[in-house]
């Protein structure tokens, strides 16, 4: 089912990115490749987006994206040290210049972890400069976990284009 939201804010993406000649990439883990597949549905999409890595196990997250394994250890693999980690290995695995990363739980099956990590879900993005320095803007989310997860997917994926388009 097509959300007209995500749509409409992948469009308004794509058309500032290729006027500005930036490319962007994504690193996701919660949102199962929706931020990706929402750009992509857009024609003229190859013009600014050049991949993207879902990552949803802890292994993939190491091995792909190069996430330290003491990230995952200490900050568990649905924080903000790990969603910064994400977007940071994501543009330097492309070689872009944005990169946004999503990472949470969408419900309240957060089991074995800590309960008051249910519904918590962190989008970060990162950005270069013109120095080639890297910057990071993050925000947490608060889900409500009695929403479907699909539901709460596509809050987090709006999030993540919503970051983009700032």
């Amino acid at each position: 089912m097509e959300n007209p939201s995500l749509t409409e804010k992948a469009k308004r993406i794509v058309e500032i990115f290729t006027r500005r000649g930036k490319k962007i990439c994504v690193a996701e883990s919660c949102t199962g490749g929706l931020v990706a597949s929402s750009i992509v549905s857009i024609s003229g999409a190859s013009a600014v987006f050049l991949g993207s890595a879902v990552c949803y196990c802890d292994e993939a997250k190491m091995k792909i994206l190069s996430v330290k394994k003491e990230i995952l250890e200490k900050y568990y693999a649905e924080s903000l040290q790990c969603a910064q980690a994400m977007a940071h290995g994501a543009i330097s695995i492309f070689n872009a210049d944005y990169a946004i990363a999503t990472t949470g739980f969408l419900d309240a099956n957060v089991a074995p972890k800590p309960a008051d990590l249910a519904g918590k879900v962190f989008v970060c993005l990162c950005k270069k400069d013109d120095f080639g320095n890297l910057n990071f803007e993050c925000d947490e989310l608060l889900l409500d976990t009695s929403c479907q997860r699909n539901v709460n997917r596509a809050k987090v994926a709006e999030r993540a284009l919503d970051m983009l388009l700032r």
